[in-house]
């Protein structure tokens, strides 16, 4: 395998953790707020229902230190690329070998 496709794979990786850690947490948020809403709604006491509350917050704290480390690894990931030469941008201009060899005109701006 060689250095490129190593990134681009990387690459395509840590995006999809990075979007699942965001979605976990969009869905953490729904679910504290859905507790919130169930306790008033019901009517019970305020004290019904923290201690799920308190363990639904503290598992967001958990899932921001998570995606914490995922980012701090994407830049290291990305400083690796760097010293690699290994290009982490898209070019402006891209195109595809197999159109290219065809004659076919596949600049597209990236």
């Amino acid at each position: 395998m060689t250095p490129e496709i190593a990134s681009l794979r990387l690459s395509r990786s840590i995006k999809s953790v990075e979007d699942g850690v965001d979605e976990l947490l969009a869905k953490a948020g729904d679910l504290l707020a859905e507790l919130a809403r169930a306790r008033v709604g019901t009517a019970h006491a305020a004290v019904h229902g923290q201690r799920p509350m308190a363990r639904v917050a503290a598992m967001q704290q958990s899932l921001i230190a998570a995606r914490s480390e995922i980012v701090r690894a994407h830049n290291d990931l990305s400083k690796l690329a760097e010293t690699m030469d290994v290009p982490v941008t898209c070019p402006e201009l891209a195109e595809l070998a197999e159109a290219k060899s065809m004659g076919q005109d596949t600049h597209e701006a990236a």
